[in-house]
């Protein structure tokens, strides 16, 4: 029988990761929850299910309901669910979404019965209703008990996605990780930009004219590694272009390249 699936939360998480698992075969989607009830039904619409009523209603008609809310209102949905379900949490899997927290936040509904689980996608969900496709190539990051744990292993798997299992101390260790990986690169690719606007490129054509080089880095990264990836002047050695290139930068910028050069020097001694 596939798994029955809720969700607490109706944005961009909810509702991607909703369609993505519903699409599949093994889970079948009974709906949504949201503080906002325009929300849950524009998601369910979306995606399958109802707009349920609360809560409570979204983990009592599901096998496992995924909390896709802000981090700051998971203890208090948790508490408030553990409440009002009681003796009837028994059984259920409660799966949160946050890369930052552990399941520990969910602990008042594992004293009342449930398995409790965090289940990150690492990947950058941009879109409510664009992102969903694109999971495909998501690994997801799992922690907590071994029954929601294994229960979330099967049915990521059965969509052919990669999982890993981490300890819950390592939690913010491993968002902070996420975080270099995708937001940070974000603030890297506009120092860059700025650099070539003050070299004369108009500031849309700046990020545009480093798309091609930014994204076949990426590619190579991901097909290949990073040592085998890395190119350039750290690559080769090149101390006398490296000084050139700290001489006419500045400010956070300068401080950017060098810190990132001495990573990359470190890289290049692997090979």
């Amino acid at each position: 029988m596939p798994v029955r699936i809720a969700f607490i939360g109706a944005g961009k998480v909810g509702c991607s990761l909703a369609r993505y698992l519903g699409e599949n075969g093994a889970a079948e989607l009974v709906g949504f929850f949201s503080r906002t009830p325009e929300h849950a039904q524009e998601a369910a619409a979306f995606a399958g299910g109802v707009a349920f009523k609360t809560a409570a209603d979204a983990v009592l008609a599901s096998d496992v309901t995924f909390l896709t809310c802000t981090d700051v209102e998971l203890p208090k949905i948790a508490a408030q669910a553990a409440a009002v379900l009681g003796e009837a949490a028994a059984g259920k899997v409660v799966a949160h979404c946050s890369g930052a927290l552990p399941s520990d936040v969910l602990a008042p509904l594992r004293e009342a019965g449930a398995a409790v689980a965090s289940c990150h996608p690492l990947y950058a969900v941009s879109s409510r209703f664009d992102c969903w496709q694109e999971l495909e190539r998501a690994w997801f990051t799992l922690e907590g008990d071994d029954a929601a744990v294994e229960l979330l292993e099967a049915l990521l798997a059965s969509c052919g996605n990669r999982t890993a299992r981490i300890p819950a101390e390592q939690k913010t260790r491993y968002h902070a990780a996420a975080v270099m990986a995708s937001n940070l690169v974000v603030g890297l690719y506009d120092l860059a930009a700025s650099e070539l606007a003050t070299c004369g490129f108009a500031p849309a054509d700046a990020e545009a004219a480093l798309a091609p080089l930014f994204l076949g880095n990426a590619e190579h990264i991901a097909a290949d590694g990073v040592a085998a990836s890395l190119t350039g002047p750290a690559a080769r050695g090149d101390a006398a272009t490296i000084d050139a290139h700290l001489s006419c930068l500045c400010g956070d910028t300068k401080q950017v390249y060098q810190l990132l050069t001495r990573v990359l020097y470190s890289i290049a001694g692997q090979n």
